[in-house]
């Protein structure tokens, strides 16, 4: 039992670089196979979340794709604790009803793949590598972050999304993540995998 105590305790002390994410913003949600929206691409979309106490300024920002297709941000001060949808159509009718905040162009998310996001001095601040058999990847759902604050890496930090949104599909758009935890054994147990792994 004291070595349990202590394992947590320890967890708790050490800095957050490569374990936990040290990021203000991260990929926190989404969305590889809608089958809601008119065709699936029209579906696609990706959320981002600024886990900062500062407004961001998404100006000049990048997301990247494993087949090198990029998505360049427009200004946009994103605010503490907001969301930032980025999607491949704005027509509700179409894309399985939500409202993007920016669409994107010649960029397309794949059930296994993996996207990179770059800040405006196109630093490195967010990676997710995902499979669709290892991870959370079924067709009409989001793929979820469980905490913001959690290494991306790590399945483990990603669930499928439980809650319904626009036409049918499963996602939270926008919104606080439907699979969200932040109890200390959720966080302490993150840490533990993140460590051993």
């Amino acid at each position: 039992m004291f070595h349990t105590v202590l394992l947590i305790a320890f967890s708790l002390s050490l800095p957050q670089t490569g374990v936990l994410s040290g990021d203000e913003i991260v990929f926190n949600e989404f969305m590889p196979d809608p089958v809601a929206s008119t065709t699936e691409s029209d579906g696609e979309w990706i959320e981002l979340y600024n886990r900062s106490d500062s407004y961001v300024n998404l100006g000049g920002w990048e997301i990247e794709n494993e087949d090198g297709e990029r998505i360049v941000l427009q200004t946009y001060l994103l605010p503490p604790g907001g969301y930032y949808v980025i999607g491949a159509c704005s027509d509700i009718q179409k894309n399985g009803g939500y409202e993007p905040d920016c669409i994107w162009s010649n960029f397309s998310i794949d059930n296994s793949g993996e996207f990179s996001l770059y800040d405006n001095s196109k630093t490195l601040v967010d990676e997710v590598t995902y499979t669709e058999g290892e991870w959370s990847i079924t067709s009409g759902c989001s793929c979820e972050r469980i905490n913001p604050g959690w290494v991306s890496s790590l399945p483990s930090t990603w669930d499928f999304c439980t809650s319904v949104y626009g036409n049918g599909d499963l996602g939270s758009p926008g919104e606080i993540n439907s699979v969200y935890e932040n109890s200390f054994a959720q966080n302490s147990w993150a840490f533990i995998k993140a460590f051993v792994n």
